[in-house]
């Protein structure tokens, strides 16, 4: 369970993966929302890598119901969590452009290309830091803090503006989903950190934070009585 993102210099426009081994190339694809990259059981026969747009990770649980595990964006490496078959479903939130890898490839472009190989090393790193961190907070904190964590999360992968806006691009449910919060319970928390002057939405799905400090705190453990306290003008 992860919010994953980065960036993989190396793979952004330079053609690196154009030449030597991958002639004539791992070119860009575009999928468009809604579109699924891989489902849960196909083949592993590609890694994926994430140039721009967001994915969600969900696996189908034995009564039926789907269960969302992660979301990632640009930079992200996808297809790495599992030896032959995909463990989760990976559908696109937005437009994603994105390039895939023959997964029967991958050891000899990184032999041929140690600084990628360091690239993809570090990226897959972060990836599991950031689900061990989820793993470790995600039953022993309260909606607060949970909703506080995930806000700051998306901001710094979306690379907030100057004026600290930025893209929230999947569902209220999905949110919940992932948090393991009732749908309700996010619906009313995003309206209460609003109402505090916390954050502002300017769109359903965009995001100011006015007050990132308070949203910190909270993320640190504290509770919302105290975060009110440190609400500046």
């Amino acid at each position: 369970m992860c919010i994953a993102g980065g960036r993989i210099q190396e793979l952004r426009g330079t053609g690196r993966l154009t030449t030597g081994v991958m002639t004539p190339a791992s070119p860009t694809n575009e999928v468009r929302a809604h579109e699924h990259l891989f489902f849960e059981g196909d083949a592993r026969d590609h890694i994926y890598i994430v140039e721009s747009g967001w994915v969600k990770l969900y696996r189908t649980l034995i009564d039926g119901q789907r269960q969302i595990v992660g979301f990632a964006n640009g930079g992200s490496v996808l297809g790495v969590e599992a030896d032959t078959l995909h463990l989760n479903s990976c559908e696109a939130i937005t437009d994603v452009t994105m390039r895939s890898i023959p997964a029967s490839r991958l050891n000899g472009i990184c032999r041929s290309d140690p600084a990628l190989a360091e690239q993809v090393l570090r990226q897959i790193g972060r990836q599991l830091g950031a689900a061990q961190a989820q793993l470790a907070t995600i039953g022993a904190q309260s909606a607060e803090q949970k909703l506080a964590t995930f806000l700051l999360t998306i901001a710094d992968l979306c690379e907030e503006s100057l004026d600290r806006e930025f893209d929230l691009p999947m569902r209220r449910g999905d949110m919940a989903e992932f948090l393991g919060l009732r749908l309700e319970t996010v619906s009313r928390k995003m309206t209460e950190f609003q109402r505090r002057g916390w954050i502002k939405l300017t769109s359903l799905y965009h995001c100011r934070l006015l007050q990132r400090h308070v949203l910190e705190h909270l993320a640190q453990g504290g509770e919302a009585d105290g975060a009110q306290m440190l609400q500046t003008g």
